[in-house]
């Protein structure tokens, strides 16, 4: 468990959950590691190496929903797939000409979306949201928190069939959550977020989702809420 080294500082993988543990004391073979948490370095416990991860994320993606992962680039997805669509093929920039900061949030291909077409139970739909949420949490840590924003929500679909991308809204809602539970907004209300408006991108083996944020100008903020 090259991974484990005392003093690395771990964080969980859970969005709901914002513990960060620091490693105290660890040798190469045992079961468990001393932990503490990374800020007070109170509560010294012993933990199974089984819940620290070499990254938040599985070899198939996917975001893991247990266990610590460490705080540093590996918590970003791994790209299992490039991030080009078709040979030939750019992503376009969907604010051309327009002020402010942005930002791109790029969630790991071949995840099971959410369709306002399908008829799932609600535990599924459910548990569907949840690694969506967390998905995009784990991948927008490099965002700053922001006050006022504009979300372009851009679907990179698998094939070039005909689609209307406003049918994977539950998608993109679950992904501004994912944004709310890092702390780049402190709520996706009218008054913080405009958007997702949704569009359709380039193919993407597997499909993925991709976040373009806009950090919008004071000015236009104050246009948007004397509408």
């Amino acid at each position: 468990m090259t991974h484990i080294k005392p003093g690395r500082i771990f964080v969980a993988c859970d969005p709901r959950d914002s513990i960060r543990i620091r490693i105290e004391q660890y040798k190469p073979g045992d079961m468990r590691a001393l932990v503490a948490d990374a800020a007070t370095g109170r509560r010294r416990r012993l933990m199974l190496i089984s819940a620290l991860y070499t990254s938040a994320f599985t070899k198939a993606g996917v975001p893991r929903r247990r266990g610590y992962a460490p705080e540093t680039t590996e918590l970003a997805p791994p790209p299992a797939v490039p991030l080009g669509g078709l040979p030939g093929e750019e992503e376009p920039d969907w604010f051309e000409g327009m002020p402010g900061p942005q930002f791109r949030v790029a969630l790991p291909p071949r995840l099971t979306l959410l369709n306002a077409n399908q008829r799932l139970h609600h535990h599924k739909r459910a548990e569907i949201t949840r690694v969506l949420r967390r998905a995009a949490w784990a991948a927008s840590r490099a965002v700053p928190p922001l006050e006022r924003v504009h979300i372009i929500g851009v679907l990179h679909p698998k094939d070039r069939q005909r689609r209307d991308p406003a049918n994977w809204y539950p998608s993109f809602k679950a992904c501004v959550d994912g944004l709310v539970d890092q702390g780049v907004l402190a709520d996706d209300d009218h008054t913080r977020v405009v958007g997702p408006d949704m569009r359709i991108g380039h193919v993407v083996a597997g499909a993925r989702l991709v976040l373009h944020i806009r950090d919008l100008t004071p000015e236009e903020m104050a246009d948007d809420l004397r509408k």
